[in-house]
């Protein structure tokens, strides 16, 4: 009888046990009710899995919410995904389309399932597909597609290599496709697709339809198709995201055909084949990690473009860091293929001492402005300009809020500085007379203290630094912070002792220490100036370093419409306006600072029709002025040359029979052949 009791109370404790090791794979998790919606509490290996089967028991399940409550270990077991894709006969697709929230923890010990243990799963990694479309199929011409739920945000997934071989597989560390959202969230699952076989590869997923926004991969990517954050990127959005990881293109091969790889930081190819319009944007992206394609493409943001007809591809405000290594290799962008195609492509910069090119190929369509290692489109810049904020500043114009970097700390831009960072101005200091050096650009946080450089010159000595061209010196004993963009401007005066003039009666040519060099003067020469104007100077010569008055009049009858009043320094330099009113007005004008050769010129005042002037007639060649133009008749073909009085050849070519030349108001030279006449317009 006793024995009876023991053997009883012996199974009864067996069954105990194993109810109560059953429960922990069976019992619904903990609920918690977040802005309406329920969210099942996983804190544990079997909660995580109870959620799986859960949702992929039925579509009604799909939109099941969920939050980690603490880090979870999966102890690398084979993980059948969250949702499913499955091919062939009874198969079908059940997308994931409520939150899972990841709540900053971790999952580690992922090992996404293969086809070795799930040869139905096509699309893999912790989910299968997030987010679900729906076609319009009132337009199939041009299919509409809209994406409902599936959202998965703050979460960190860890994991072994994984390794498939098999044809035809898409994975990602959080799921194979995003049609829905991920947010905030880092892969650090290596995967390792071996040589000759196709499964595209991305570190967050393989392929994006929806949003990814604040997400990293740090681990390494070996496939023919593959990115650190997608392998493709169609109709989908990717922003602020970076990789660290080495992302490497391997070679797919079916039969004979051996097919390139197209591999880069962020995505491998961005676009699709599908047919009907996509928006494809990847926007404030920066890849650090190494890319290599022996046999393909490769590139530090997005490798090949793609397009169906009438797509848009946006490359924005994204840097390179990473080494770009192999056959067609780019620092941003390697390839684009398509006539079709609307590239927007602009601010993006890559480290030129780690890539070889910006952007190898355009399509036909685009505009002129789009092209290789072109300024401010796919622009190369040294290694020194990301560390010293050169790269930070561009990419921070009219795009606030995004970029930070400690200077100093950071060797380039980042989201999150090692420091509370600042933004970023530029600090020009301009040597501020003809022919000096290339100014000095120094990039400055904002508040940071301004360390202003002395600079010299030649036989002048430098007083300091002014905010104009002709402004007051600076007090820089009391420190001057930076808040905004600023040019500074070097004032000079001349070393040397100067005979007293008009200008410098009160000079004392005795003051001990005085350097003695000869005195440099530069003539002021009145250029062109056409019918009822007048130009007169103060001075003909012009001592160096002085200013010159030109004084303008002009005929009550002239039309002043469209005149202009302009001076160059030097015989090669650029006409600029002397206009200080609204309009050109007679008057005064002053041209300061005078280090060279002045000209000045006053065009395009107009007076009334006159009958034509100054015709000539020399042995059947003749030359008339009229109405703004030179009229030039030679009976046999004869070389003519306009010159005007300063010397310039306005017109030099060959004719024959009557040519007009539009020329300015002035006096004039025209030589046909060996003949010569004097005419005024």
């Amino acid at each position: 009888m006793r024995t009876r009791i023991f053997t009883l109370m012996m199974a009864f404790l067996v069954m105990a046990g194993n109810a109560v090791w059953g429960q922990e794979t069976t019992t619904t998790p903990e609920t918690e009710t977040i802005d309406g919606k329920t969210f099942y509490l996983l804190d544990s290996k079997e909660d995580l899995k109870w959620f799986q089967e859960h949702v992929s028991e039925s579509e009604a399940n799909a939109s099941a919410c969920a939050k980690l409550m603490d880090d979870i270990d999966l102890n690398n077991e084979e993980w059948t995904p969250i949702g499913y894709y499955q091919s062939g006969t009874g198969g079908g697709t059940l997308s994931y389309t409520g939150t899972f929230d990841g709540n900053g923890k971790t999952i580690s010990g992922l090992k996404p399932g293969t086809p070795e243990y799930h040869p139905a799963l096509k699309y893999t990694g912790l989910f299968s597909i997030i987010g679900d479309v729906k076609i319009d199929l009132t337009n199939m011409k041009q299919p509409v597609k809209y994406i409902t739920g599936g959202i998965v945000k703050d979460l960190t997934v860890e994991g072994s290599t994984v390794s498939i071989s098999e044809e035809n597989f898409e994975m990602g560390g959080i799921c194979g496709i995003n049609i829905g959202t991920i947010q905030n969230c880092t892969n650090e699952i290596s995967f390792s697709i071996p040589e000759g076989s196709n499964n595209p590869t991305g570190g967050i997923c393989s392929c994006n339809m929806g949003t990814i926004e604040g997400c990293i991969n740090k681990a390494d990517i070996t496939a023919h198709i593959g990115g650190g954050i997608c392998a493709s990127n169609s109709n989908g959005i990717i922003k602020k995201c970076y990789n660290t990881g080495a992302i490497t293109g391997t070679t797919w091969i079916t039969g004979e055909l051996s097919h390139a790889a197209n591999v880069g930081g962020i995505c491998g190819q961005a676009g699709t084949n599908d047919t009907g319009n996509i928006t494809t944007t990847i926007i404030n992206c920066y890849n650090t990690g190494t890319v290599t394609a022996t046999n393909g493409q490769s590139s530090g943001i997005c490798s090949t473009i793609v397009s169906p007809v009438n797509a848009t591809i946006t490359i924005k405000n994204c840097h390179n860091y990473g080494s770009i290594t192999g056959e067609f290799a780019a620092g941003i962008c390697a390839l684009s293929d398509d006539e079709t195609l609307t590239v927007i492509i602009c601010n993006n910069y890559y480290n030129k001492n780690a890539a070889e090119v910006g952007y190898l190929a355009v399509p036909n369509n685009s505009s002129e402005a789009i092209s290789r290692d072109q300024q401010g489109v796919c622009e190369p810049k040294s290694t020194e300009a990301f560390a010293n904020g050169e790269v930070l500043y561009l990419l921070q114009q009219n795009n606030a809020g995004v970029w930070e970097q400690t200077i100093g700390t950071d060797d380039y831009p980042v989201f999150d500085a090692t420091e509370t960072p600042s933004t970023v101005y530029q600090v020009t200091f301009d040597y501020n007379y003809e022919g000096s050096p290339e100014a000095i650009v120094n990039y400055m946080e904002a508040d940071e203290t301004v360390t202003f450089p002395t600079v010299t010159r030649e036989g002048y000595t430098f007083l300091g630094w002014s905010e104009s061209e002709d402004g007051e010196v600076l007090d820089i004993s009391t420190p001057i912070s930076i808040d905004g963009d600023k040019t500074y401007y070097a004032q000079w005066q001349g070393s040397q002792t100067e005979e007293p003039g008009d200008e410098d009666e009160d000079q004392d040519n005795d003051k001990p220490g005085t350097i003695v060099k000869p005195i440099k003067y530069y003539n002021i020469y009145i250029d062109t100036i056409c019918p009822g104007l007048n130009v007169e100077v103060s001075k003909d010569v012009v001592q160096e370093g002085h200013q010159v008055s030109a004084y303008l009049t002009i005929q009550a009858e002239c039309d002043t419409t469209g005149m202009r009043f302009e001076y160059k320094r030097g015989l090669f330099g650029y006409w600029q306006d002397l206009k200080a009113l609204e309009g050109v007005q007679p008057g005064e004008y002053i041209i300061k600072n005078i280090y060279t050769d002045i000209y000045i010129r006053a065009l395009d005042a107009t007076l009334p029709e006159e009958e034509p002037t100054g015709i000539e007639d020399v042995e059947g060649a003749k030359a008339y002025a009229k109405g703004g133009s030179i009229y030039v008749y030679t009976p046999n073909r004869e070389e003519v040359t306009i010159i005007s009085m300063s010397g310039a050849i306005i017109k030099h070519a060959e004719q024959v029979g009557l040519q007009s030349y539009s020329v300015s108001h002035g006096i004039y030279i025209v030589r046909i052949g060996e003949k010569v006449f004097k005419l005024k317009n």
